[in-house]
């Protein structure tokens, strides 16, 4: 009955592709495409409600993300065809970008459902599930537990740690499993540390090299072959467990930066300006060359951001969104460039890729803002604010005033949605004083306005902004900061001991020993033969994090902790690694150890929690249709993204 279910999945995937293979697609095509598209999605509701325990979790994510990637090719398929009717032309650009992708998810679809195939029936399942920063993180810092020591570690567990770290053989291979996956720990910071801002590469570069330095000082200290380092051992490996803290705390610091950046850039960067700059200019101009240069580079971050916020993503459901944004970036990232300047139908088919691209970006400003931790995200603007007012005490900038003014939006749109006002009605005061907030917020954006067309005294703009602060400031501690004579959370900087000047020359030297940026794909491949786009030719493959393609290969699986004697119910590096919160009331369950320190990591991003308005996050993508049969396949996908997410959400928790 399982084979035929499989083969039943796979025949009516055949019939989706036949009924969208079609170049000159009418509305009438495209709604038999979509009674097929909702059998499909069916079926693989029914299949994956029986079947889905036996399979891997990364799997079924593929597949959700596929499903909602169709969903929204659909919808602006569906857009598409309607410009071309209102306008009377044909935009078979655009009908042919949107049915590759479609016809791109189906096969991945086909992919997965094979690899399905082959785990229920027993063979070796050969797909490497990608590690991030986070799972790499906790599974080095779990390898160290026998070479630290801590106050509060359960007495069973440190002896029993103990006795292996005495072990010398163990303690050599113990090692090399470390470095392993140090490098791949490297290899995302480097990735990180391209699209970074100017003023964190080199911190980042410096903390690399210092993470390499103790992890090589730690292994050579356990290649000795006398069991009398034991002590000598546990010093290193205390030092290379507070290095891996000091670089993950300022990449959350760095992370916090990008994040107000990237959305500021959006707003400087949009496409629509892109248009113009492209109409008014010539196409060898130095100046668009930058402001290219510049879009593709907020991209980058986008893509970065992104993927910490998957990592830490509360449930199944927002964490596919925040892919599905970064899949559409991936799409697009290669052709709407192109048919900015592109002279056949440049104007209709720009403009459905534009509004394509502004409808992802306020998705993932969405998702982004509910995953994020309101106290950390209001810290990061203190930070950013008083450098400013400081700033401008010395030598007066009305630019970084409005920038600051804008970035205050981002904070104010934070506390709009439902999900994070009701964390502000958890802290005393603090809905009365973000009331302030938003009050003294206006006065800033009013005099900066009447100061375009008037004198204003640079002092009163000032006194406006330092009040701005004050409020914001109390806020912040209202939250739960620390003390106003104290510092607030987010201002600690690491301290860091600058081996290379330029992040340029760190890579070269990393990559000398075969550490690289950690590059990979969300969803699509962006090569020149996809879909029939032109490739784009300004930007090298090293001037970002993707360059021009993302066809890289996976960041190879983790070397497992073998020397760890733990039950079996710890998942292995090749699993899905489950992340447990430190404070959770519930038992910590397959987890070896639980994080010793709170790290600002922590803060950024949200615990872990059940989320209970399931069909409210789902309303980011559940729009009524009036000529398609689309929202009678968005509700049986709902159906059955709520019987996937508590599959996975089970597994995480």
């Amino acid at each position: 009955m399982e084979e035929f279910n499989i083969e039943s999945l796979l025949s009516q995937l055949s019939k989706c592709k036949y009924a969208i293979n079609k170049s000159s697609l009418n509305v009438h095509q495209l709604n038999a495409f979509c009674l097929e598209f909702l059998r499909l999605s069916e079926d693989l509701q029914k299949f994956l409600s029986k079947h889905s325990n036996g399979y891997p979790n990364d799997q079924i994510e593929t597949i959700y993300l596929c499903l909602t990637q169709i969903v929204t090719c659909i919808r602006n398929m569906e857009r598409t065809i309607k410009t071309e009717e209102f306008h009377g032309i044909l935009i078979q650009a655009g009908k042919e970008h949107f049915i590759d992708r479609i016809h791109w998810c189906l096969d991945r679809l086909r992919s997965c459902i094979a690899m399905l195939k082959s785990c229920r029936s027993g063979g070796e399942f050969s797909v490497q599930e990608e590690s991030t920063f986070v799972d790499l993180m906790d599974l080095v810092l779990d390898q160290l537990a026998p070479y630290t020591s801590y106050k509060n570690e359960n007495s069973s567990v440190a002896e029993k740690v103990n006795i292996d770290a005495e072990n010398q053989n163990q303690a050599k291979i113990a090692s090399q499993e470390i470095r392993s996956n140090i490098d791949m720990i490297l290899s995302h910071t480097l990735a990180f540390a391209n699209v970074a801002l100017k003023q964190d590469k080199k911190a980042l570069s410096a903390l690399c090299q210092k993470v390499l330095r103790e992890c090589m000082a730690f292994q050579e200290e356990c290649n000795t072959g006398s069991t009398i380092t034991d002590s000598n051992r546990k010093i290193k490996g205390i030092s290379l467990e507070n290095a891996l803290y000091q670089l993950e705390d300022y990449i959350n610091e760095a992370l916090l930066r990008l994040v107000y950046t990237c959305f500021l850039d959006y707003d400087k960067l949009s496409v629509e300006r892109l248009r113009m700059e492209i109409k008014d200019k010539h196409v060898d101009d130095t100046q668009l060359d930058e402001l290219i240069a510049d879009f593709d580079v907020n991209i980058d971050r986008t893509t970065q951001i992104g993927m910490f916020a998957i990592a830490f993503a509360a449930n199944a459901k927002i964490k596919t969104v925040v892919r599905s944004c970064l899949a559409s970036f991936e799409s697009l990232d290669s052709c709407i460039i192109p048919s900015l300047q592109s002279k056949v139908n440049s104007n209709m088919y720009a403009h459905v890729l534009e509004q394509h691209f502004n409808d992802e970006v306020r998705n993932f400003k969405r998702a982004i803002q509910e995953i994020i931790d309101s106290h950390a995200f209001t810290s990061c603007y203190y930070d950013l604010l008083n450098q400013a007012v400081k700033s401008c005490d010395k030598e007066y900038n009305k630019q970084s005033l409005e920038d600051v003014v804008q970035m205050a939006n981002f904070l104010y749109e934070h506390f709009q949605l439902p999900v994070n006002q009701k964390g502000l009605q958890k802290h005393g005061d603090s809905i009365a004083l973000f009331k302030k907030f938003s009050l003294i917020l206006q006065e800033c954006k009013a005099i900066l306005k009447c100061s375009n067309g008037q004198h204003v005294e640079e002092q009163r703009i000032l006194k406006r902004f330092k009040i701005l602060r004050s409020i914001l400031r109390k806020f912040m501690d209202e939250l739960g900061g620390k003390p106003p004579d104290g510092n607030p959370l987010g201002t600690t900087k690491s301290q860091v001991f600058l081996m290379s000047d330029e992040l340029s020359e760190s890579q070269q030297m990393f990559a000398s020993i075969g550490i690289s940026p950690s590059i990979r794909s969300i969803l699509y491949s962006n090569s020149p033969s996809t879909g029939g786009q032109a490739q784009r030719q300004h930007k090298l493959p090293s001037d970002s994090m993707k360059g021009n393609c993302s066809m890289l290969p996976l960041t190879p699986a983790p070397v497992k902790a073998n020397h760890l004697n733990v039950s079996a119910s710890k998942p292995t590096a090749n699993s899905s690694l489950k992340k447990c919160p430190i404070n959770s009331a519930g038992p910590q369950v397959n987890r070896f150890n639980v994080r010793r320190k709170v790290s600002l990591r922590k803060a950024m991003f949200k615990k872990h929690t059940t989320c209970d308005n399931a069909e409210e996050v789902y309303d980011i993508y559940k729009n009524s249709s009036g000529s398609l049969q689309i929202s009678e396949i968005l509700d049986d996908l709902n159906d059955f993204k709520s019987y996937t997410a508590s599959v996975l959400d089970k597994s995480i928790i």
